[in-house]
Parts: structure tokens; C-alpha cells; sequence
């Protein structure tokens, strides 16, 4: 990811931030989840489907960072550039321009050495650098990478050394960005140094001209080894740039020995000053300019252009916490199609979404429900998990077993998974409440009931409750949104009776109960082309044996004078069968709904035995507060235990 410097100031404090401030004292969990959820919603309005760590990092680190600058003024000053060294940057190049002014051993009071050492010495030091400039160049940007690592390295130990004076956040912060921004540094570094060499360069010649009008020099040179012919020959290469780049007339033979021992005098220095000066400016000041304009022009653009690791481990927890778009592929076929797809179509606050894949579409994952379906080509890179139906499809409580697994299997996507799987319990746990209140309000209105002989509109009244309570329990969310997607074409709906119509076929008589239930149960599957493989036919016989069997405790407390408890308790009984059965019935084939019925008809009557009293109490109670609870406990204990036989 390539972003400016000042954006990746941005993004490295914001980790600084979250790696130094464990207690979340300047950045709390909800301010970092808000800014990540509005990077999130900001990288949607531009239009990307499948938000990555690119797509966020910067917004999120930004309001991070914001909100941190205005509770502490170390992370205010960490957000903005250094003006330290940005004056530093300025300062060096004016003092080396001041020192070159005070060379006095260069630019003696009254005499120009031809043969000044510290002259010469510049000049080797410059002509040095250049070749090792050009040596580099050559071997490429990689050569002195060691060396260059080596001093950051050194750099980041004085960092930690002074942790205890400065700010945990602020040694975080440069331990993180001076390797990010190494070639950076050494840029400007470059820069800087080159403007260096340039004025002290040109404080020397300031210091020649300024002198020479205010002194008369004396010219010459003195040795005590050289003679006239060796100096004319290293002054002949020393001026060679002016000479033939210039075309300035050369020092002859004669004007070199009428020099000696400072001899020269008069207006004829001024060009012995003037060859200094223009040996200066062509050896060391018009290069190292050039040279620093060049460090300027890839400063300035690798400040634009500053590279971001986001594959490294650094962004490991934010790409964890990013919304996932997960591909599931389905290998096999289920109990019920619609309702695996229904479980699948999933999604999170935080943009997490789970769905099906098409044969054509590579899948995060491949969900095997048998082991002989073979696999479309573009399914076969992707991670397989097998998984049969009843280990997570034959009931809502089983479901989170499928995200524990894809976790597992995918270890990169577990945060986006886990919040999946909060996400389906959250879906599963509103339904349940809703199926829950239903049921309560069904028991309530037939506490309200009096069973007389058995014969009058109280039987009458219970059937319109019972068939109510059908019709509620059918549309409620509790029960599947898939059983929608399973409607026949319109022919076959008008021949499918309702589930109410179950609870009106089995109260025509008690005893033919359990047949009508059966019956009715035979002709959803019909109705549904058989895509409840039997199970209709054997939760049906639960619906209308439960029915009958409700019928006959109501008719039984007036011929038999039960006590009201059995009654009510008959009632919850009824009740609670019809919700596991109307739950299920679109999860489960024959032969499960049969084990099913079964031990759901054991478990519930247990049950309720065990919990009578208290649902009788909380019959009575005027706020009836009590009885969702004891629903919750009859139904889930009921439905637990059945699945783990």
C-alpha cells in the first residue's frame, strides 16, 4: 500500500497508540470498534465490496489519532512533523557557511597559499565522496543496506535507552518508525549534507573575496622539497577543470617561480583569488548543489509515495477484526436445502456475511455433507470440512457447531466467524423469545378456561386456541423463515391444509387423533414434492396425537373432576410438543421426526411434571412474568436432551 508520509505518521502512531496504552486510557474499545465501523461504512460508500486492511487503515487511524491528540499533547506532537529537525535541516547548511567564512587557515589575513592544505584537503574530501557516490550508484540501491540497518539499529537502542524519560508511546512510536522510513531519512540525511559541503565550500570563497577587499594579499607558495617545475605541475592539474572547461588561461612555468616564497603582490592576486574561488564553484559548490537538488526531487517523492506492509503481522488483529464475505460451498444434500441456505444467508452489524457458493465461484470453504459428492473444479483448492446434517442442521441449538468448526479450519476468519456465530444465536435467541411469548399467551388464555361437563364452548373455545396458537407458532419468528421458500405452486397449495387445520381434524375425534395428524402431516409432504422426506407424515401424528390428547385431559377435568394442575400441565404439555414440532419439521427426515416425536413427548411430560407446581403459580400470577422462564427451561432442556441420545 502506498501512502505519504504524513499518512503513514498517521498509521504508525495509531499503532504506537494500541501497543502502548494497554489500559486504553487515550483510546477506548468502543472509540477504536466506532472508528473502525466508520472506516468500514466510508470504504463502502466508495463502492468496495470486500473491505480489506487498505481500505480502512487510514480512517481508522486518523480518528484514532485524533481523539488521542486531544487528551495527550505528546501524541499531538507525535502527529505532525518534527520542526526540530526541520530547523536542524536548515541550521547546518547556514553554520557550515559561517565556519567557511572563519577558515582562517585557508584565507590568511594577507597571504593566498597556493599550496593550502586545508584547500587541498577539501578538494580530495569532495573529489572522494564523488567517487564513492559513483561507486554505489553503480552497485546499485542495495549496496550499504547493512550498514545503513546496522545504524538504525543502534539508533533504536538509544530510543529504548531513554523510554524512562520519555513517553511509552513515543518510544513505540520511533522503535516503529525509523525502519519504515529509513530510505526516507537517508535522503534527506543526503540532502542535508550536500548543502553542507555546498556552503562551507562557498563560505571559503566568501571568505577570499570579502578579505580582498579590505587586504592586500600576498601570493605565492613555499616548500622546502618542490621546485618551481613540480608545484607548476600540480598546479597545472589542480586548475585543469578551469582551464579547460573554462578556457581560462593556465599558470605558466615563470609565473609559478616569480611566486616563490610569496613574492607576488599587487592587483595581479585578484586572479590568483579568482581561480580559487572558481575552482571552488566548479569542484565543490555547483555539485554538491546538483547533488542536493537531486536528494530533494526523490525525497520529495518518496515522501508521496512511502510503502505499507499491510500483509505483515503488525495488522494481523485488524485484519481479523474486518468484516469477512465468506463463501461457503455445500457438497451433498441436506435434510431440507431452503433451510441450509436460510442458516447460510447471515449477516453481522459489522458487515460479516456468510452465503452459499455457486459451482462456478471459488468458496472460502467447502461444507461435505457426504462423502461421495464430487466436487465442481472450482471448488477444488478450498479447505473441505465434513460435517453431517445432525450434527448441526436438526435443530437452531445445533447450529453454532458450524462456525465452531469453520473457525477451527479457518483460523484467519475466526474473529469474522465468531461474530457469525453471535450473530445466528442472536437471530436464533429473538425467535425463541418470540415463540416463547406466544406460548405464554396461549397457556394464559387457557388458564382462563372452565371445563364444565366437557361438552360446552369451553372445549369449543380451547380448539380456537389451539388452532390460534398453530397459526401464531407457524408465522412467528421463531419458526423457520425457510418453511416460506418450500410453498408449492399454487395447485398444490390449495390441496396442503394448514397446520391449524391439524388441530380442528384431531379434536373431530379424540381417539382419530393421532391418524388425522399423521394424515395431515402425509400431505404437506406431498404438498412440498417430498422435500420433508417423510417427516411431516411423523411430526404430524405428534400434532394431532398431541391434540387429542390435550382435547381429552381438558374433556376429562369435567367428567373426571382432575384437579386444575393436571390440566394445566396437559395444556403446557400440548403446547410446547406443537412448537418442537412446528420448529422441525422442515430439519429432520422420517425416520429422525419418529425418534424425535418420541423422546420429545418423554422429555416435555417429564418436564412439566417436575416443574407443575410453579407453572400452576405462575398461572395465577397477575404479571405472569414467571412462565416464559419455566417455558425456556422445559423446552431447551427438552430439546438438548433429545439430540444428545
Amino acid at each position: 500500500m502506498h501512502v505519504t508520509e504524513q499518512q503513514l505518521r498517521t498509521i504508525t502512531l495509531a499503532q504506537a497508540i494500541e501497543q502502548a496504552d494497554p489500559r486504553h486510557q487515550l483510546v477506548s474499545p468502543p472509540e477504536w470498534a466506532e472508528a473502525l465501523d466508520t472506516a468500514i461504512h466510508a470504504a463502502r460508500a466508495r463502492g468496495v465490496q470486500r473491505v480489506g486492511v487498505d481500505d480502512v487503515v487510514l480512517e481508522r487511524a486518523a480518528a484514532a489519532v485524533a481523539r488521542a491528540s486531544g487528551r495527550d499533547t505528546t501524541v499531538a506532537a507525535l502527529a505532525q512533523p518534527s520542526t526540530r529537525l526541520r530547523t536542524l535541516g536548515r541550521a547546518l547548511p547556514l553554520a557550515a557557511l559561517v565556519l567557511g567564512l572563519a577558515a582562517d587557515r585557508i584565507a590568511n589575513a594577507h597571504r593566498v597559499d597556493l599550496l593550502s592544505p586545508p584547500l587541498l584537503l577539501v578538494l580530495a574530501w569532495n573529489l572522494f565522496m564523488y567517487a564513492l557516490l559513483a561507486w554505489r550508484a553503480w552497485r546499485g540501491p542495495g549496496t550499504g543496506a547493512s550498514t545503513e540497518a546496522g545504524a538504525l539499529h543502534t539508533l533504536c537502542g538509544w530510543v529504548a535507552a531513554l523510554g524512562k524519560a520519555k513517553s511509552r508511546i513515543a518510544v513505540e512510536f520511533q522503535r516503529r518508525w525509523l525502519p519504515q522510513t529509513a530510505p526516507l531519512l537517508a535522503l534527506r540525511a543526503e540532502r542535508v549534507l550536500h548543502l553542507c559541503a555546498a556552503a562551507w565550500a562557498a563560505g571559503i570563497a566568501l571568505s577570499l573575496l570579502l578579505r580582498g577587499l579590505v587586504v592586500r594579499y600576498q601570493f605565492g607558495w613555499e616548500s622546502t622539497f618542490l621546485d618551481a617545475v613540480q608545484v607548476h605541475a600540480i598546479v597545472s592539474v589542480l586548475f585543469w577543470p578551469l582551464t579547460h572547461v573554462l578556457g581560462l588561461a593556465p599558470f605558466s612555468l615563470q609565473d609559478i617561480a616569480a611566486t616563490q616564497n610569496f613574492a607576488g603582490e599587487g592587483v595581479a592576486g585578484s586572479r590568483w583569488v579568482w581561480m580559487y574561488v572558481g575552482l571552488l564553484a566548479l569542484a565543490v559548490i555547483v555539485p554538491r548543489l546538483a547533488l542536493a537538488a537531486w536528494a530533494h526531487w526523490h525525497e520529495a517523492r518518496a515522501a508521496r509515495h512511502c510503502t505499507l506492509d499491510t500483509d505483515a503481522s503488525a495488522f494481523d488483529a485488524l485484519r481479523h477484526a474486518l468484516p469477512a464475505d465468506l463463501a461457503l460451498g455445500i457438497a451433498g444434500t441436506p435434510v431440507h436445502p431452503p433451510t441450509l441456505h436460510g442458516l447460510l444467508a447471515l449477516h453481522t452489524p459489522q458487515g460479516d456475511r456468510l452465503h452459499a457458493a455457486e459451482a462456478a465461484q471459488p468458496p472460502d470453504a467447502v461444507l461435505q455433507l457426504d462423502g461421495g459428492t464430487p466436487l465442481p473444479p472450482a471448488w477444488a483448492g478450498a479447505p473441505v470440512l465434513a460435517l453431517r446434517w445432525n450434527e448441526f442442521g436438526t435443530s437452531w441449538v445445533q447450529e453454532p457447531v458450524l462456525f465452531e468448526r469453520l473457525a477451527a479450519m479457518l483460523p484467519a476468519r475466526a474473529q469474522a466467524l465468531g461474530r457469525l456465530r453471535e450473530a445466528c444465536e442472536a437471530r436464533n435467541e429473538q425467535r425463541f423469545a418470540d415463540a416463547l411469548q406466544v406460548l405464554a399467551q396461549h397457556l394464559r388464555a387457557c388458564a382462563q378456561l372452565d371445563g364444565g361437563d366437557g361438552n360446552g364452548d369451553s372445549t369449543a373455545r380451547y380448539a380456537t386456541l389451539l388452532h390460534t396458537l398453530d397459526a401464531r407458532l407457524g408465522a412467528a419468528p421463531a419458526a423457520p423463515p425457510e418453511r416460506a421458500a418450500l410453498a408449492p405452486p399454487a395447485a398444490a397449495t390449495e390441496q396442503r391444509p394448514s397446520l391449524g387445520a391439524t388441530s380442528a381434524g384431531a379434536m373431530a375425534g379424540a381417539a382419530a387423533g393421532a391418524a388425522a395428524g399423521a394424515k395431515v402431516g402425509a400431505m404437506i409432504d406431498v404438498g412440498t414434492g417430498g422435500l420433508t422426506l417423510g417427516a411431516g407424515t411423523a411430526l404430524g401424528a405428534l400434532l394431532g396425537g398431541g391434540t387429542a390428547w390435550a382435547v381429552r385431559a381438558f374433556q376429562k377435568k369435567g367428567a373426571v373432576q382432575a384437579t386444575r394442575q393436571e390440566a394445566l400441565q396437559d395444556m403446557a404439555e400440548a403446547a410446547c410438543l406443537r412448537y418442537l414440532a412446528l420448529a422441525h419439521q422442515d430439519r429432520v427426515d422420517a425416520a429422525e421426526a419418529a425418534r424425535l416425536a418420541a423422546r420429545w413427548r418423554a422429555e416435555v411430560t417429564a418436564a412439566v411434571a417436575a416443574q407443575g407446581a410453579a407453572l400452576e403459580a405462575a398461572l395465577r400470577a397477575p404479571s405472569g412474568e414467571d412462565l416464559q422462564p419455566l417455558l425456556r427451561t422445559v423446552l431447551l432442556g427438552a430439546l438438548r436432551r433429545s439430540l444428545e441420545a
